[in-house]
């Protein structure tokens, strides 16, 4: 009898529930558990994103259905908003990553030469583009900061929660190339720049966005490695490195310079503190896990 005592306090908590360490062993058993066949199913580019997203999104529903919350309460959700939140989120990457790169650029970090191509060739690149960063940026958010963050949150709080995910954000990159302190301390400052959008919004939508719209601008806007991957080529010019690695960040791309830690710190704490991003309706209404932690703040 005390056996079993021991081993019931070992899996769940004084309220019952399972703890928190088991739910995301949980997390991640079932996720890989689907994002496995479908990697083998579908071609190689696209079948390790889509198996994760499909996973993460699964697994963290069905996970959210144990605490009597519905799909919306994940973040993702099919309505209006949804079109909206993610066009926003876009732009608001877009607008980050462009600070960067016009920075790195005025201090003599990165110079183009060109190359041919048409109009024409250029637009439907960036559709293409954009298509093709949509899914890994959509699969690293639901795996992050969609089940997984919203557990963190309500047991540990928000600090635990930003800290946790984004130092695992981090480590998702530690195999990309010319991988090193300076990125890893940069691809962590990115992922706790996107849990404070998630946070103000409770929308994966917009996190998603600005992920996506972060990467669109340095692959295939300024035409320079995302990661240290160059995943798109932009007809017309091609970026290339210049001056100390520090600041152009060198084959990693701009995530490993030091300007980009400044913006990405500078647009977390403009973002947490300001006024410009809170939830929309759909989000308002979800009942997320990390909706109560976020109003209990606001009535501090």
């Amino acid at each position: 009898m005390k056996s079993a005592t021991v081993l019931l306090r070992l899996f769940a908590g004084p309220n019952g529930r399972i703890r928190l360490g088991w739910r995301l062993i949980l997390f991640l058993i079932l996720t890989l558990s689907i994002a496995i066949p479908i990697t083998f199913v579908l071609p190689t580019d696209l079948g390790a994103p889509v198996g994760s997203l499909l996973g993460a999104i699964l697994a963290g529903w069905w996970l959210l259905t144990r605490d009597q919350r519905g799909f919306t309460s994940l973040g993702f959700y099919f309505s209006s908003d949804a079109i909206r939140e993610s066009v926003r989120g876009v732009a608001l990457g877009i607008g980050i990553g462009a600070i960067v790169i016009t920075a790195i650029y005025l201090l003599g970090g990165v110079r183009w030469t060109s190359e041919s191509g048409t109009i024409s060739g250029w637009l439907l690149g960036a559709l293409s583009a954009l298509a093709f960063f949509t899914i890994p940026a959509a699969s690293e958010e639901a795996f992050v900061r969609g089940y997984p963050f919203q557990a963190v949150v309500e047991s540990w709080g928000i600090g635990a929660a930003i800290t946790i995910t984004a130092i695992i954000f981090g480590a998702l990159h530690l195999s990309n190339p010319d991988f090193g302190w300076v990125p890893l301390i940069n691809v962590t400052l990115a992922g706790v720049l996107l849990a404070v959008v998630y946070l103000k919004t409770l929308s994966l939508w917009w996190a998603t966005g600005v992920h996506l719209g972060w990467n669109w601008t340095l692959g295939y806007l300024a035409d320079v490695p995302v990661s240290g991957l160059e995943l798109v080529d932009a007809p017309y010019y091609e970026g290339h490195p210049s001056g100390p690695e520090w600041l152009s960040g060198g084959g990693f791309g701009p995530e490993a310079s030091l300007v980009a830690a400044v913006v990405l710190l500078l647009a977390s704490m403009v973002l947490w503190w300001g006024p410009w991003l809170h939830p929309g309706p759909t989000a308002e209404s979800s009942n997320s896990l990390a909706h109560s932690r976020m109003k209990q703040r606001g009535n501090k």
